[in-house]
């Protein structure tokens, strides 16, 4: 399991070249629409970050 920094790095870089890709022509709703991409891909990731450590404080311990 990699890190929550890790993690939230990656998507911080994928959506930094976002702009880069479109040669930075985004109007103002492409942004607008960016920006809510890219704060729902950091709720995804940090929610499934906590679902996984919740996952694996419950799992009983094998003898």
């Amino acid at each position: 399991m990699r890190s929550l920094i890790v993690n939230l790095v990656l998507v911080v870089a994928v959506f930094a070249l976002v702009p880069l890709a479109l040669g930075g022509r985004m109007g103002p709703v492409e942004i607008i629409l960016w920006l809510c991409a890219q704060l729902a891909a950091l709720a995804f990731v940090i929610s499934r970050y906590v679902r996984q450590r919740r996952a694996t404080r419950t799992e009983p311990t094998r003898s």
